[in-house]
């Protein structure tokens, strides 16, 4: 007598023929492979390089078109809020409807809120920046979530988490020159250039995501997942470190332009920074697992906590130390804290919600702080 094989669990997004499971097993949008680093690399670039240009551009924008001066960080605090608000959908989302149709609507809430940046600016409306700005931090939101696939498919959290990472690098680096290029293009429009760019690099992360590999049946479905106690000294010393480093990022811009910095040249000195919260990757790629991942978070912190008094100083050598110092950090509490929440076994989806969005809560209140910086 032949065994049944039973069918599947059904959730949404899941597509299943109408066949019989006593003569085969039905089909579905989950396949045996894993995605690989590089594929999730590539895609986190391109997030990065609209990262790159959206922080450089998202201060001076607020400067531009705010009613008030103390408003004028707002369309970069609104970025990191959207990160935020994004970390539980992008969570939950990722198990229902799969790896490729998460990161791919992370992509669109990209170009669209590039997009509406470009209309704000060309309009001088604030408010839409603001919301342009909210749904690029959304896209952001989302493109975290390759840390997170990477780790949970690999022995190696912190290796592979260091090896996505490292992908922001060469897109940190290539930054201001794409946006010069894109602001010649767009001139005598201030920014609008920038803005374009930004969702044109969510339009190439797009095309990433829907040629990633199929998922993994279920693969964050953990019978016995770790507590959720195990994610909060992670969540505090790493939301401690990103509170930090965009007290400093946020203020940055405007500290520079009031230095006498041209705002073309503004976008050299983020891409720095940026290419700072990357480069530590590349080494910790090849030792992380070998150093506590508790020792690295707290070496982060530490680090950008050495970075904030040279920003008060108030001079373009010290902003600049500020921003060098401050990206190195969060690249290496970023690291130890992804490495950390996996140490007490496999984090549930709430889990890791909860601990990206204390991440990125911790950002919010640093950019708002970002005024008193600059």
């Amino acid at each position: 007598m032949r065994r049944a094989i039973p069918a599947p669990e059904p959730r949404a997004g899941m597509l299943v023929c109408v066949c019989d499971p006593q003569l085969d097993a039905p089909a579905n949008d989950n396949g045996p492979r894993a995605a690989s680093t590089l594929a999730l690399a590539v895609g986190f670039a391109f997030a990065v390089l609209a990262q790159t240009v959206a922080s450089a551009a998202l201060p001076l924008a607020g400067a531009q078109l705010a009613p008030r001066p103390e408003l004028a960080t707002w369309p970069f605090a609104a970025m990191l809020l959207g990160a935020a608000l994004a970390s539980f959908p992008a969570s939950f989302l990722r198990d229902a409807f799969g790896r490729r149709t998460g990161f791919a609507l992370g992509a669109s809430l990209g170009i669209a809120g590039g997009a509406l940046l470009v209309a704000a600016l060309m309009q001088r409306q604030f408010a839409w920046a603001c919301l342009g700005a909210l749904w690029l931090g959304m896209a952001q939101g989302f493109s975290f979530f390759y840390r997170h696939e990477a780790a949970a498919a690999s022995g190696r959290p912190a290796a592979a988490t260091a090896g996505v990472l490292a992908g922001g690098v060469l897109a940190a680096l290539a930054g201001p020159t794409l946006a010069g290029i894109a602001e010649d293009f767009a001139a005598p429009f201030f920014l609008v250039g920038a803005a374009g760019l930004a969702a044109l690099a969510h339009t190439c992360s797009l095309g990433v995501a829907v040629s990633l590999a199929s998922d993994p049946v279920t693969p964050f479905r953990v019978r016995n997942a770790a507590p959720l106690s195990a994610i909060l000294w992670p969540t505090l010393v790493g939301g401690l470190a990103w509170f930090g480093m965009n007290a400093v990022m946020s203020g940055a811009p405007l500290a520079l332009v009031g230095c006498g910095i041209g705002g073309a040249a503004v976008f050299g000195f983020i891409a720095l920074h940026v290419a700072a919260m990357y480069a530590p990757a590349v080494p910790l790629a090849f030792i992380g697992d070998r150093v506590p991942p508790a020792a690295i978070a707290l070496t982060g912190a530490l680090l950008v906590g050495a970075g904030v008094p040279l920003q008060a100083m108030g001079t373009p050598e010290s902003i600049t130390a500020a921003l060098i110092c401050v990206g190195a950090g969060w690249s290496v509490a970023t690291v130890g804290a992804t490495a950390w929440i996996y140490r007490a076994g496999p984090p549930g989806r709430l889990a890791l919600a909860l601990h990206d969005g204390g991440l990125f809560f911790g950002a919010v209140l640093g950019a708002l702080m970002g005024y008193l910086l600059a």
